[in-house]
């Protein structure tokens, strides 16, 4: 009698709250990718990290291409353009992440912000504001600092998390929640971020962002978990200025070493161009600081580049009597 009924009707009322279910009648939902398959549509992302390790960099990088149309790091591009919200509440706020997602190449005014206190993921303020700009992408850096409950309390911390995953499922939002490591060293890779393993539970993709060591430029994504497609290879990046990725590929981890001194080589070299150029540029005399920044950017310079090869190459500043700042070549 019941295989009868669930082969015709497929759902049976048997009270206001119950509806019994076969799963033969559920539709067919291929997941839909911000980046394949790292980042997903309309499910939530856990991006983890030591501090410094370029997750941010990392994550400017993806905004700035979905908002302005440009190549993923594979070289793909999403089918449009979409809106974003990186809702960051670490040191320097709104300005530093304008800076990062300004020199990526992001869209500005596609990316937005809830600027209140007291701020939480479910409070309704950021569920409200990924609704009436139809953010396609939603940032939370770092999710500690918009929960609730505390992110060791599973049952409270999972409640919290649960609603996350429902708006991203209701709105397609790609729900990217970023947090550091724990200090111990010894626990599973997919237990590494802080806070309870009900989290990684809710999550169905989980990267993890490494520098190879402390002096190198170059970073590397790890998927550790992916609920939804075969999990990828790690993929690396090398950061040349504030926010702002190039991207190296998909790499195995034993060519990370060998990618890292190359990097470091090339690195050398840019920086002897810099200073052979500012030297070249301040030979013909004292010229403002911004203006000899503005040049070195025309002879492809990165600004942190010439600021840090600036006294390598002789040069320093020097405050005119009109209070202009020049550099002179020593």
């Amino acid at each position: 009698m019941e295989t009868d009924v669930f082969e015709k009707r497929g759902a049976v009322p048997v009270a206001d709250d119950f509806m019994a279910c076969c799963y033969a009648n559920v539709e067919d939902t291929p997941p839909k990718w911000l980046w394949y398959p790292y980042i997903p549509f309309g499910m939530i992302t856990l991006v983890q990290g030591m501090p410094s390790s370029g997750k941010s960099t990392f994550l400017s990088d993806i905004i700035a291409c979905a908002t302005s149309g440009n190549m993923l790091p594979d070289g793909s591009r999403l089918e449009s353009k979409v809106n974003a919200i990186y809702q960051c509440a670490e040191a320097g706020g709104p300005g530093v992440i304008k800076s990062m997602l300004k020199n990526a190449g992001a869209d500005l005014n596609a990316v937005s912000f809830v600027r209140g206190s007291f701020l939480t993921m479910c409070d309704g303020r950021i569920q409200r504001l990924v609704e009436e700009t139809n953010a396609k992408i939603l940032v939370v850096d770092p999710m500690q600092e918009f929960l609730e409950a505390n992110m060791l309390q599973a049952q409270s911390s999972r409640k919290e998390l649960s609603e996350i995953a429902r708006l991203a499922e209701k709105t397609g939002c790609a729900v990217i929640l970023v947090s550091h490591f724990t200090k111990g060293e010894n626990k599973e890779e997919i237990y590494r971020g802080m806070g309870s393993a009900d989290i990684a539970a809710v999550a169905r993709s989980i990267l993890h962002v490494r520098r190879l060591e402390s002096s190198s430029p170059v970073r590397y994504i790890t998927q550790i978990k992916c609920n939804l497609a075969p999990e990828a290879g790690s993929y690396a990046f090398e950061i040349v200025n504030l926010g702002v990725a190039r991207w190296i590929g998909p790499v195995d981890p034993s060519e990370m070493k060998e990618i890292n001194e190359e990097a470091k080589f090339k690195r050398g070299e840019k920086q002897e161009a810099a200073i052979r150029d500012l030297r070249l540029l301040l030979g013909k005399g004292d010229i403002d600081a911004k203006e000899a920044l503005r040049l070195m950017r025309m002879k492809g310079h990165s600004q942190s580049t010439v600021r840090l090869v600036k006294e390598a190459a002789g040069a320093k500043s020097l405050k005119q009597s009109d209070g202009k700042w020049v550099w002179h070549l020593v």
